[in-house]
């Protein structure tokens, strides 16, 4: 039996989002053309941009669909630091965090290199920055504020609505990551006017990878990365993948219709969990925000004392088929380094490396938490007899 805990990597595909996709491979004539037989195709792309806007609370004409995430991100951010290129780059000031994700980070070094001003604030020990430490960083220069709604690793949600307001008075462009939140919690932008854009990603919603999008305010005029044939507005050039887009649609369209009942879902599997582990007297700590209004009920990010993280995911992996991470995915084919989260959150080394992350899903059952939690005990047994310390409380 294979069980999986990482879908904060990706998630599967729902069967409703199967079927769609199935469907939609029928219609093979491109969106854009003039004739009957493009209708369909074009309709796809439509509903598309219809219910990501629903899934937002916004309007279709402010979606732009994209690769996913890290396509969205880069748009966003090279689009607004594009205002100012004819400026010296000293003179422009963006505020950051040390926990985002790293097609941020990495986009941010990038212009940090040419000589732009960079200030990443660093979290709490529970994963959460201060809005009162964003406000007092900004400078007469700040041109741009980006910033996370829901850390991929911990879980913990930031006060983006705050940041939103904030950003709005002071006139600063504000850019959210929200891949981990959107589909999983009530998002209104129709309600936070101080949002400039936001991105997301299908498949970490049980839609298909390779498709995404941007929310871009009205007021907002973006440079696009692609040229071409204008599609999106002219903001993201090239045909139209209606496979993807029909997925997309429902897999929006589902977790629009079901965010109450996933994230009860959500927390009674993690309770469930943690309370399980306790009975099972699993020495842990949690790793994230003690407060349920600023934690993804979905991730449970968790050290170990006196445990390796990596020897015991391949012994779960291995031995009981179950499938969970040691931190974030987009990084875990580059050089070994221990998290850089919960480096910044000012957790030692022993607790990084024995942390892991385990992130639900809305098909996640009772069994399998209860699964879970047994080979947890079992493995962590092992390894403690292995090292000696099986006599230790753990």
């Amino acid at each position: 039996m294979d069980l999986y805990f990482d879908n904060n990597a990706t998630t599967p595909l729902s069967d409703a989002v199967k079927k769609a996709m199935i469907d939609a491979m029928s219609y093979y004539a491109n969106p854009s053309s003039p004739y009957q037989l493009s209708r369909i195709p074009r309709e796809i792309v439509e509903n598309a941009h219809k219910q990501c806007a629903d899934l937002l609370g916004t309007q279709p004409n402010n979606i732009v669909i994209t690769s996913g995430g890290t396509e969205s991100n880069n748009l966003a951010i090279k689009s607004i630091l594009s205002l100012y290129a004819e400026c010296d780059w000293k003179s422009i000031h963006v505020i950051s965090t040390s926990i985002e994700h790293p097609s941020i980070l990495e986009i941010l070094y990038f212009f940090e290199k040419k000589g732009l001003q960079l200030t990443l604030l660093s979290p709490s020990s529970e994963g959460i920055i201060d809005v009162a430490d964003i406000e007092a960083k900004i400078q007469p220069n700040t041109k741009l504020i980006s910033m996370m709604a829901i850390n991929n690793e911990t879980g913990a949600i930031q006060d983006y609505a705050r940041v939103a307001r904030l950003a709005y008075e002071k006139g600063i462009f504000f850019h959210i990551d929200a891949v981990q939140a959107v589909g999983k919690i009530k998002i209104e932008l129709n309600k936070l006017p101080g949002v400039s854009t936001l991105s997301f990603s299908g498949h970490k919603f049980n839609g298909p990878k390779g498709i995404g999008g941007l929310f871009v305010a009205e007021n907002i005029s973006l440079t696009p990365l692609l040229h071409g044939g204008g599609q999106e507005k002219g903001l993201r050039s090239g045909t139209e993948n209606t496979i993807g887009l029909a997925g997309l649609a429902i897999a929006a369209q589902e977790a629009n219709s079901q965010l109450i009942s996933r994230y009860q879902h959500y927390l009674q599997l993690r309770n469930r969990l943690l309370e399980k582990l306790s009975l099972l007297s699993v020495q842990y700590d949690v790793n994230g925000s003690k407060n349920p209004e600023y934690q993804a009920a979905w991730t449970i990010n968790l050290s170990f004392k006196n445990i390796r993280a990596e020897s015991l995911a391949s012994r779960l992996n291995l031995l009981h088929g179950i499938s969970l991470s040691l931190g974030s995915a987009c990084s875990n084919n580059k050089e070994s380094h221990r998290s850089y989260v919960l480096l910044s959150m000012g957790l030692s080394n022993e607790q990084i490396d024995g942390a892991v992350r385990i992130s639900l899903g809305n098909k996640t059952t009772i069994d399998e938490i209860d699964i879970l939690a047994n080979a947890i005990h079992l493995e962590i047994s092992h390894l403690l007899s292995l090292s000696g310390r099986a006599t230790e409380t753990y």
